[in-house]
């Protein structure tokens, strides 16, 4: 979720300076909002399922992390706002994908429409005594996906991901804190004009 947040302020400042739009706390608010939308299936999932049930919540991208619909169907309600938002609403949910689709998780159905695979690219965080083979795209069938759960997930994954020095987490919190600063430089900048 870090990250997402610095997506959604990077996504901010480029849509800013693209459209000439003032880059102001509510706008990078709105953008932050955008990029984290996706994940509002995770609440639905957690409130249906509850916390208990970790197919579930591992496999919460299954209402809105499918980016042949979601983003042509959200760019086409953005534009009702103009080119801007809808170039904002763009950047942010396509590096939400991306970012869901790096590191952890099983990925999400980037081709859904044409197949019924998961997606997820290079780096793959299993628990070390089952590693994943290197490659750059892992392909998972949904049907297998809680068999690879039970298998590969780590049951102390936020443990051991966000509360040690892990490369997910390192990446995570270097792109949010990238992101602050860049903003607060920009804002700086602005000011003294």
């Amino acid at each position: 979720m870090p990250l997402d947040i610095g997506i959604g302020i990077f996504a901010a400042i480029i849509v800013s300076k693209l459209f000439g739009a003032e880059l102001s706390p509510l706008f990078v608010a709105i953008s932050i909002a955008i990029a984290l939308l996706p994940d509002i299936d995770f609440i639905y999932t957690l409130l249906r399922k509850g916390p208990r049930d970790t197919h579930a919540i591992i496999r919460h991208r299954d209402l809105l992390h499918y980016p042949l619909i979601y983003l042509p169907v959200g760019a086409a309600i953005a534009f009702l706002f103009g080119p801007q938002w809808t170039v904002l609403f763009l950047l942010t949910s396509a590096g939400h994908f991306l970012h869901d689709s790096i590191g952890l998780g099983c990925g999400i159905p980037w081709l859904w429409q044409f197949t019924s695979r998961n997606y997820t690219f290079f780096y793959r965080y299993t628990i070390p005594q089952k590693r994943f083979p290197s490659q750059v795209v892992y392909r998972w069938e949904r049907s297998n996906i809680d068999r690879l759960i039970d298998e590969y997930r780590d049951p102390n994954w936020l443990k051991n991901i966000y509360f040690k020095l892990h490369p997910v987490f390192a990446t995570e919190i270097a792109g949010f804190l990238f992101a602050i600063y860049f903003l607060w430089r920009i804002s700086a900048a602005l000011a003294g004009n």
